[in-house]
Order: C-alpha cells, then sequence, then structure tokens
C-alpha cells in the first residue's frame, strides 16, 4: 500500500527511505498512523524515524535506510546456525519488548518484516498495521501467508502473545528454512495436533529450541511466554518464572511483569496527563513513564498513561478471598471482560456499577475498554497467571 523511494542527503551523502502511500484513503490513513506511532518511539531493534511531511497532497515518511537486506532473502531457505538464529531472534524479541510497554502490538512479524543493518544487527520495520491506543475498537484482521500470523487475529483479537507467536513463527523459519505453515495442518480454522516442531525440518536443532518455539506457538494465547522478555530469557537460557515458584501470582501489563504479594491490586488510569515517550522499569529508575506501581498496606495500586482517557480512574480490581483469586470491575465507562479456556466473559455490570466478583483461573487474560461488543478488540489486553 506504499510506495518506497531510496534518497541521498546532499549534506551528509547518508541514504534514507522515503515512504509515500498509495492514492487511496486507506493507504493514506495507514501511513498517518504509522508516522504518529514512529514518531513516539525509538529503541537499537526498532527500524529509526527521521522525517515526515507532505508532499502535494500525500505525507511522506522519512526512515533510516538498512542496506542488509530483509530476513527471508538472507535464509533462501537454507537453516540458519542455531547460534545466529538465537541472536536474530533475541533482537527481535528486545524490540517487541520495548513496543510492548508502550502498549503497541506489532502484529506483522515476519520474516519479511526484519531488515538487516548489514553489520548483524536487525530491526522491526512496518509499523502501519500495529495496535496502538487510538486504534481501539476497531475491527482489523491482519493476516500474513506462511503461518506467522497468530490463529486468534483471524477473529479481530491480538495481544503481546500474538507477537510471541510471530516471533516462535519467525524463530520457525530461521531453523529450518521453512515457512511454519508446513508445520500446521488445518491452520488457521483448525488446532494442528501439536505445535510446530522445528526438528523434523532440521535435525539437529537442540530440545531447548525445540521448546521455545513450542510453546511460543501454543494455539491458545494463554499458553504461551507471558511476554516477550520471558520468551527471551527462554532463548537464552536465563528462564526462570520465580514469582510463580514462590506462588505468588503475576500480572502483565504492557510487558511489565508485576508479582502479586499483596492481597489487593487495584487497576486504574495516572491522573497526570501529558505526553509520555519513556517506559517505568522499576530497575532501571526511568522517571514518569507509562507503567507505574505503587504498594502500601494490603493494596497494589497499577496505574497507566493513558492518552486516550479511556481506562477509567478505578477499573477494575483484583482480590484473594478463601485462598481463591477474584476479578471485578469497578464500574468503569468502557468495560472489562476475561478469557479463560477459549471464552470470553464479559464481568461489566454498568457505569458507576460495581461488578460481581468473578474467580481467575491460571492464564487468564483481561481485556480493558473495548467500548460496546465483545466482539470489538480492547484497547489494552493484560495477563493473569496463578502462583504454582
Amino acid at each position: 500500500m506504499s510506495v518506497l523511494w531510496l534518497a541521498a542527503s546532499d549534506y551528509s551523502r547518508d541514504y534514507y527511505v522515503v515512504k509515500f502511500p498509495r492514492e487511496d484513503p486507506i493507504a493514506v490513513e495507514k501511513l498517518k498512523f504509522e508516522i504518529d506511532v514512529v514518531k513516539r518511539i525509538a529503541h537499537p531493534h526498532v527500524v529509526r524515524y527521521v522525517d515526515d511531511g507532505v508532499y502535494g497532497s500525500l505525507p511522506f515518511l522519512v526512515l533510516e535506510y538498512l542496506p542488509g537486506g530483509d530476513l527471508e532473502s538472507v535464509i533462501r531457505g537454507v537453516p540458519m546456525e542455531e547460534g545466529k538464529a538465537r541472536s536474530v531472534i533475541a533482537q527481535t524479541l528486545l524490540g517487541l519488548d520495548y513496543l510492548h510497554s508502550m502498549n503497541i502490538v506489532h502484529r506483522d512479524v515476519k520474516p519479511k518484516n526484519l531488515l538487516s543493518d548489514g553489520r548483524g544487527s536487525f530491526k522491526l520495520i512496518d509499523l502501519g498495521t500495529c495496535t496502538f491506543y487510538n486504534r481501539a475498537g476497531r475491527r482489523e484482521a491482519i493476516i500474513s501467508p506462511g503461518g506467522y500470523t497468530a490463529p486468534e487475529q483471524y477473529r479481530y483479537l491480538s495481544s503481546p502473545q500474538s507477537d510471541v507467536w510471530s516471533a516462535g513463527a519467525t524463530l520457525f523459519f530461521l531453523l529450518t528454512g521453512q515457512h511454519p505453515l508446513v508445520a500446521l495442518p488445518g491452520y488457521p480454522d483448525a488446532r494442528p495436533p501439536k505445535p510446530p516442531d522445528p526438528a523434523i525440518y532440521n535435525r539437529d536443532v537442540s530440545p531447548e529450541m525445540r521448546g521455545v518455539v513450542a510453546k511460543a506457538m501454543a494455539w491458545d494465547p494463554t499458553e504461551r511466554f507471558l511476554t516477550a522478555r520471558e520468551m527471551l530469557e527462554a532463548v537464552e537460557g536465563t528462564y526462570r518464572p520465580r514469582a510463580r515458584e514462590a506462588g505468588r501470582p503475576v500480572l502483565e501489563v504492557m510487558g511489565k511483569v508485576i508479582e502479586v504479594d499483596r492481597p489487593i491490586l487495584r487497576f486504574g488510569r495516572l491522573e497526570k496527563r501529558g505526553e509520555m515517550t519513556g517506559v517505568y522499569r522499576e530497575e532501571d529508575g526511568v522517571k514518569g513513564g507509562w507503567v507505574h506501581v505503587e504498594k502500601y498496606g494490603d493494596v497494589i495500586e497499577v496505574r497507566v498513561h493513558d492518552p486516550y482517557n479511556w481506562i477509567s480512574r478505578r477499573h477494575f480490581e483484583i482480590f484473594e478471598k478463601g485462598g481463591k483469586w477474584f476479578i471485578r470491575d469497578l464500574g468503569s465507562l468502557n468495560r472489562t471482560a476475561i478469557r479463560v479456556k477459549g471464552e470470553v466473559k464479559e464481568i461489566w455490570a454498568g457505569y458507576k456499577v460495581e461488578g460481581k466478583p468473578f474467580e481467575l483461573s491460571d492464564n487468564a487474560l483481561i481485556y480493558v475498554a473495548y467500548g460496546s461488543s465483545l466482539s470489538s478488540p480492547p484497547y489494552i489486553t493484560l495477563s493473569f497467571r496463578l502462583g504454582r
């Protein structure tokens, strides 16, 4: 839907990619959205924004030029050595971890959307199909051939776990030189009897990488890695679900895993408004970010930056009672629903009406703010996992 030009600077002699939409309203809207997203972000493994503008009646976007080609052309049907495959997928997951921390779900991770800078670094491109805050409620099915699209995306649903599937599918491609569709009988309509096994196509694949692919490409998103960071740890051999081993539940919010070590957790919107371009992480001390966690007494307060105010200031709460965990909507404006065991249940009772408690099971997805219909994509998706 876009036309790409290679341009050279008169001053620095550096090369850049200039992206124009085709002359139709959908293509123009898609590029405007991509410009809005890429201007907000900066990460070593996501393509770098340079400039944007308007030429005639059409917007254009200027991006860094990555001369090494896309991953599919690099592979050319030949399996990549496992150590190098680990490095490439680790870079991809670092980029996804960053995007998820900004409430961005890429939705189209595949070898053709990973470009090399020619020096060993790979970067995610094409954010025009991603979800961001202001695409809440839009029914869009982003589909790519070859088995890279998570099955739930065919039903207009996407979450960070959808990108985890696509990263697993890309890892399968790296290890085998084959598109994962060859190992997905019945996809996307029927669940295959088992996840793809790259060792069938390359017997040198280690058991560890077979396990990573199997978990990343689990048919049910609640059975996949909780976050891109968790999958990265598995690729690097450092994965240990510490909180769950200690018997405590965890809640994933925009790529951040929060240990639920108090009997009450309340979720809502930050009251302070204004644009933010970073992400709060307790481990690196960046201030003023997108996710804030405060603990006092028996309560954990989780607040997220919401530039469009879809999330209520007091949206829902999770609480422990009698050894079980429950969730209830706190009278939010734009609703809450739960996805457990493949089914979605609305727990919203009305605006300013506190909902009834609903028991949480392991691997529940929490859909926050989806407007008037359960068939609409949620504004933000959270994941809850019980302790062991």
